[in-house]
């Protein structure tokens, strides 16, 4: 019984053993595959996902060649079908017409529709269609936007042009005034040298006085007295704001030409040419401011004479201008001997010559003469040089106003 008791213990004791064995060895058997297979597997994914993302690279990359080779087969062929001509003999020649050609063949080739038609062949051909469809497409905008709608605008109106044509007004400005200081190439101003312009020989015509009258500065007409149109010629030129003198007829030294009705010779005694000259400063109507002489050359030359003018001038308060038809005048002594001031033509006739070339050279020596003397008196005529003058110094204002040069009549003068 004492055997019995014990054996059992023993086998209880060992099967505790082997059980405690069994149940620590499955446990370390079971972690160690368990860590192999989690290392073997991380291992494998890995190279997996590392092979695919290598793979898709490479099949990104060869999906991505055929499409640069679509475009540079098109840039080859267009430039083909553009540079052909560098291939000649003449190649300066050439090179300007593939410039031409590319601004005119895609007008006309977007017009027709050949473009359409040669890029679908070459999608045919190649593997990838839709890559090349969107070259074509963003090349044809390009080309018909930059030249077709250009040329329209530009002769439709472009609104750049548009805005651009907001600020044309000042822009037209300054091209006018700039092209108004520089046309007739006038010299600058000195010290606002100052223009005085008679024209003489009015009263044939109101028509022709007033192409003179209009003009816009400061001006003096001489009308000659008794001529069918003497008055309405006097009142044409105040009515237009001009300065109004009496253009006294004279006796020349050339006894055959006659200087017209109303005239005084040294024939006469002070008494007739004073009362002469008083009749036709009246017969202009009020408001004459002086007397210049028409020809007069002998009377000019006599100082008796022409001191009577000059008595009748201090009398009536007008100035007189002596014309110089002649350098041996002998108004400036007869006008010192009553201490009085005269004018004198100081300058050019401006219409000797009836020629637009010859008149601008005189009034360039007109201001020369100014510049030099401060002001300058200077002479035209009215039915003379009516078809040219008028409108030339219309014309010659605005750039001698630029350049500083001051416009006067006499009776504004200082005497």
């Amino acid at each position: 019984m004492l055997e019995s008791s014990k054996r059992p213990a023993k086998k209880s004791s060992g099967t505790k053993k082997t059980v405690s064995r069994k149940r620590t060895s499955p446990s370390k058997k079971s972690k160690k595959p368990k860590v192999v297979l989690a290392k073997t597997k991380v291992v494998l994914l890995c190279s997996l996902i590392s092979g695919i993302c290598v793979l898709s690279i490479i099949f990104a990359v060869l999906l991505n060649q055929p499409q640069e080779t679509v475009r540079n087969s098109q840039n080859t062929e267009t430039v083909a079908k553009t540079e052909p001509p560098l291939k000649n003999d003449n190649p300066p020649k050439k090179e300007i017409q593939p410039q031409k050609t590319k601004s005119e063949q895609p007008a006309k080739k977007t017009e027709k529709g050949p473009l359409t038609s040669k890029p679908a062949k070459k999608t045919e051909m190649s593997p990838l269609t839709p890559a090349p469809a969107k070259a074509v497409t963003t090349a044809k905008p390009e080309k018909t936007v930059t030249a077709l709608p250009q040329n329209k605008m530009s002769k439709a109106g472009n609104p750049a042009s548009q805005v651009s044509s907001s600020k044309t007004p000042v822009q037209e400005e300054t091209v006018q005034k700039n092209a108004a200081l520089n046309r007739f190439g006038f010299p600058e101003a000195v010290n606002g040298a100052t223009v005085v312009i008679i024209i003489d020989d009015s009263g044939r015509s109101v028509e022709n006085t007033k192409k003179y009258a209009s003009l816009p500065f400061p001006l003096t007409i001489a009308v000659l007295p008794k001529l069918p149109q003497s008055r309405a010629c006097a009142d044409a030129i105040r009515a237009l704001g001009k300065e109004v003198i009496l253009h006294q007829p004279m006796q020349s030294l050339n006894h055959s030409l006659d200087p017209g009705p109303g005239k005084i010779t040294v024939e006469m005694s002070t008494y007739e040419i004073a009362s002469i000259v008083k009749e036709n400063l009246l017969s202009l109507g009020p408001g004459v401011k002086g007397i210049n002489n028409h020809e007069g050359s002998e009377v000019t030359g006599n100082i008796i004479k022409i001191g009577a003018v000059l008595e009748v001038c201090s009398e009536m308060g007008v100035y007189f201008l002596d014309s110089r038809t002649t350098a041996q005048t002998q108004a400036p002594q007869a006008a010192l001997e009553r201490d009085m001031h005269i004018f004198e033509k100081a300058g050019p006739y401006l219409d000797n010559d009836i020629d637009r070339a010859k008149m601008i050279e005189r009034m360039r020596e007109t201001l020369m003469y100014a510049n030099r003397n401060g002001r300058a008196i200077v002479i035209g005529h009215v039915d003379k040089s009516v078809k040219i003058l008028p409108d030339l110094l219309n014309e010659m204002y605005p750039e001698m106003r630029a350049k500083g040069y001051k416009f006067a009549t006499p009776g504004m003068l200082k005497r």
